[in-house]
């Protein structure tokens, strides 16, 4: 992470401390980047356990007056609530307030928040921070959760400039590599690396979930079926309202997916090992360019 540093800002407001939430404010308090943290959210017992580890320096049950008080806000909730959240807010914000979001979506909810917040929609920011894991809570936060991560921002026409460099900043002190997308760019993108794998991962398991072997799978299941379906431990709330903000470009990927794996089915049905090998070397190769890319995240 980027060495401690001075104060840059005074207040925040984190809707949602969670696992992104809760990391982003542990990740910026250890690098004395935020002043105050204000935390919002429908746990009270989970808003307690971030005051108990220092993420929070305040829970407050009133969102507009968490609004009223923070230079910055962040909505890390699940997408569908960001949308509702922005309603909410609208009324306490001014030109003088940043927002931003953390959403795996950013097409609807850049739309909500350009109806929601009018004249102030040029303070909003939309950023998706591409890190993660399975579990969420307060619990699983790490202040080095960003750290050499991507952290994607998807400003658009009327966002402004000073908001969007106040929100990179913001990012580069948790240790994340931010970078600038459009938003039709991201969804398209993020819904074959991110959300295409998370289907997947679902689908298997449930799948496996109804087939008769069930139990003996479940006792034979070793690395690689783990390892595939790792992401089917995720909140299934967050990924449904993710799937359906996402929808268009979901369905396209998926339609495609399909036709590759009805390609290989035929292959494998005509006993024709020359082009499933040749599919299989392709997918390693894939597969050792995406496995260097993390090494470098700037690449």
């Amino acid at each position: 992470m980027s060495s401690r540093t001075s104060v840059r800002i005074s207040t925040l407001a984190i809707f949602g401390v969670g696992l992104i939430g809760g990391s982003l404010a542990l990740a910026l308090k250890q690098a004395g980047y935020v002043g105050k943290v204000i935390g919002v959210g429908r746990s009270r017992t989970n808003l307690e356990r971030a005051l108990r580890v220092g993420a929070i320096d305040e829970i407050q049950s009133d969102p507009r007056q968490a609004v009223a008080e923070a230079e910055v806000i962040v909505l890390a909730t699940p997408v569908h609530t960001i949308r509702q959240l922005l309603k909410t807010v609208s009324a306490c914000m001014d030109e003088t307030k940043i927002i931003t979001d953390v959403g795996s979506v950013k097409g609807g909810i850049v739309e909500a928040a350009r109806h929601a917040l009018g004249p102030c929609f040029t303070g909003f920011v939309p950023g998706h921070p591409i890190a993660g894991k399975e579990k969420s809570g307060i619990n699983a936060a790490s202040a080095e959760l960003f750290e050499n991560h991507r952290v994607v921002l998807t400003p658009v026409r009327e966002t402004s400039p000073e908001a969007c460099r106040t929100i990179r900043r913001m990012w580069t002190a948790t240790g994340g590599e931010v970078n600038v997308m459009g938003v039709e760019d991201h969804d398209r993108v993020l819904s074959l690396t991110s959300h295409l794998p998370h289907v997947l991962a679902y689908v298997m398991m449930d799948f496996l979930s109804i087939s008769p072997d069930r139990q003996e799978c479940y006792r034979m299941a070793a690395g690689g079926l783990y390892d595939f379906t790792r992401t089917a431990s995720s909140d299934p709330e967050m990924w449904r309202d993710i799937c359906l903000m996402n929808k268009p470009q979901l369905l396209e990927h998926i339609a495609r997916y399909q036709q590759h794996l009805d390609r290989l089915a035929g292959m494998i049905d005509q006993d024709n090992g020359n082009g499933i090998g040749e599919m299989y070397a392709s997918a390693k190769q894939a597969r050792s360019r995406i496995t260097e890319k993390r090494k470098t995240p700037s690449g």
